[in-house]
């Protein structure tokens, strides 16, 4: 089955379905990690996708007449959407924030009922 699956989709080089399949993977894994709780353990994952979204877009500005088979523009703008994805996803000064944000509004609430 998963053969059929894979080979409904069209790449443009093995190495960027192999890299997709593979990403898409680390984003459930992060996914499942948000929602159990794992989220800081990975925080990496935004790093990884952004490191290589600038060694795409360096190799492709540095040497513009190579093969291409590896890295092409369009992995960079892939990466640079799961790095954000990831980011997001794995912030958890921003979940602290909205927390602490949610509990002064409630403190606040509560004040003015007390009035």
């Amino acid at each position: 089955m998963l053969k059929e699956i894979i080979a409904l989709a069209t790449f443009s080089s093995p190495y960027h379905q192999a890299w997709f399949i593979g990403s898409m993977l680390l984003l459930l894994l992060s996914c499942l990690a948000v929602q159990f709780g794992f989220r800081q353990k990975f925080q990496w994952l935004a790093v990884l996708h952004a490191v290589v979204a600038v060694e795409a877009a360096l190799w492709i500005t540095l040497r513009p007449g190579e093969s291409q088979e590896v890295y092409s523009v369009h992995c960079i703008w892939f990466n640079l959407l799961l790095a954000t994805v990831h980011y997001f996803l794995t912030d958890s000064q921003g979940v602290k924030d909205a927390e602490a944000r949610s509990k002064a509004a409630e403190a606040e609430r509560r004040d003015e009922d007390a009035q």
